[in-house]
Parts: structure tokens; sequence; C-alpha cells
């Protein structure tokens, strides 16, 4: 475990020093999976063996998911071009593209519980049930995160017992 978090440390540090300007996409998504890597490995107490044969098979399924995101946007283009040529949309279409989304959600899910349970031969039981929990927990943390940092500090110049309004 020690290897492991020494490993991760030196590579967060090594991938967060500043660099080429990121945004969407760019050095911040990196910085942003080298944070949830660390974050799961220490979640889930993970053995090296076990990190080595799970986070490759995360990136194929994040792969997967993100086709289900594009096929997804896909859906919409040629109704959103339609609408800012000022053409009108008929219910059929827009019953349509309910009917596709639907689809598309269904196999999205499919192949997430498809994802979660092929982790059998590499997660125990607790680990399985930690691995699931994992996402609500880290949107949680970083909720708080945000809520501590933008919290408004009281300002220095206003005296005791005024509110600021």
């Amino acid at each position: 475990m020690n290897k492991i978090a020494t490993l991760l440390m030196s590579i967060s540090l090594v991938l967060c020093q500043p660099g080429k300007p990121g945004g969407p996409g760019g050095q911040y998504g990196k910085r942003m999976e080298m944070m949830m890597v660390w974050k799961m490995t220490e979640y889930l107490n993970l053995s090296e063996q076990q990190a080595e044969k799970l986070f490759p098979r995360m990136r194929r399924q994040r792969v997967k998911m993100n086709d289900y995101l594009l096929s997804e946007k896909e859906l919409f283009d040629s109704h959103l071009s339609k609408i800012k040529k000022g053409e009108k949309i008929a219910q059929s279409d827009v019953d349509a593209v309910y009917k596709k989304m639907q689809d598309l959600a269904d196999k999205k899910n499919d192949a997430r519980m498809k994802f979660f349970k092929s982790t059998r031969d590499i997660l125990d039981p607790t680990q399985q049930i930690m691995f699931l929990s994992f996402e609500p927990y880290m949107k949680e943390e970083a909720q708080k995160g945000m809520k501590e940092r933008y919290r408004r500090k009281p300002d220095p110049r206003m005296g005791k017992g005024k509110k600021r309004r």
C-alpha cells in the first residue's frame, strides 16, 4: 500500500507542475483523473496487483461511456440546427428523440452494471460494495470542498454584530 501511495503521489506531483495551459480535457482533466485514482486506491484499500488490473479496465469503461455521451449529443444536433434555422419540430420528432434517449440510457446503464459485475475477479465483496459507492462518495466530498472553499468569509472591516446584507 505504501508503494502505491508513494508512486501515485510522485506521479501526481510530476503531472501537476505548471505547464501547458489546460481547460476542459487538458491539464486539469489529467489532474482530476490522478486525484480520482489516488482517492479510489485509498478508499478501496487496493493492493498493487488490484490497482494494476482495475485502473486499465476503468479507462476502457470511461471510453465506452464517453461514446454513449457523444451518441446522446448527436441525437440533438440535427434538431437543434432546425430550431436555430427557425424550423418547426413536430411532436413525433420529439417522441422519437425520447425513445432514442431511453434506449441509450438503458444501454448505458447495462454497460455500467456489466462493468461493476466484471470487477469480481479483482475486488473482494467488501471492495465491490465500496466501489459501487465511490462515485456518490466523491461527489459529496467535492461538494463539501466547494462549499468550504467558496463560503463567504466575514468582512474584517465590518464590526461584530453587524450583518452583511
